[in-house]
């Protein structure tokens, strides 16, 4: 399993350790999760991520590829110096990385899966580089069906009103579809009423 690490401090995404934010706010979606059930966008407790909350956002997926932010955190406001909700996940990147994230964010609804993508924007003159990862996790709606996702994009740095970020296709993308842990599957016994569940956990170790 490829894991995106951060430095000794909470907005320096390329060191030696997992950023806190969204590691916080991986386990709490774990935790609402059973066998391959995706989580639903009502059980998620914001108290229960409270100190991810200012890099956290919920994607709500209105068309193949598209999602748009409806909650965003304030850290999130900081890096694009401007209100996100309402927009698409897209503007935070380069135009050219658009396609490829579309890809991307159709995967997390439709596989469904966790996808963690790391981000850079190459320096220039008198602009340092900035470093980032986005995270994504499906959710379901009231009805059941994937179309929430939840999520965390940390950068290191602002990128200001008319920079956004590009995928950093120099480092490993994370990919973890939920069918990757098998469900409870059941087993014979010496006969037809005899069962019982077995929970086999298939780790992706690419």
């Amino acid at each position: 399993m490829s894991v995106t690490y951060f430095r000794d401090t909470d907005t320096d995404p390329m060191g030696s350790r997992p950023h806190p934010a969204m590691a916080l706010l991986e386990n709490h979606w774990q935790s609402l999760r059973h066998g391959q059930n995706t989580p639903a966008r009502a059980d998620v407790d914001p108290a229960a991520i409270d100190k991810a909350l200012s890099w956290t956002f919920i994607l709500h997926r209105v068309a193949p590829g598209v999602a748009r932010i409806r909650i965003a955190g304030q850290n999130l406001h900081d890096v694009l110096r401007m209100d996100p909700r309402g927009m698409p996940i897209s503007a935070f990147f380069d135009a050219d990385d658009r396609s490829t994230l579309s890809v991307h964010v159709e995967s997390v609804f439709s596989d469904p899966a966790l996808i963690m993508i790391p981000l850079h924007r190459p320096a220039a003159l008198l602009r340092p580089e900035v470093q980032g990862a986005l995270l994504l996790m499906p959710l379901t709606d009231h009805l059941g069906e994937v179309t929430r996702a939840i999520g965390a994009l940390v950068t290191d740095r602002s990128l200001g009103q008319r920079h956004r970020v590009q995928i950093n296709g120099h480092l490993p993308m994370r990919y973890e579809p939920l069918s990757m842990y098998s469900a409870k599957a059941p087993v014979k016994q010496k006969g037809p009423s005899d069962m019982r569940s077995a929970l086999r956990l298939v780790v992706n170790n690419g």
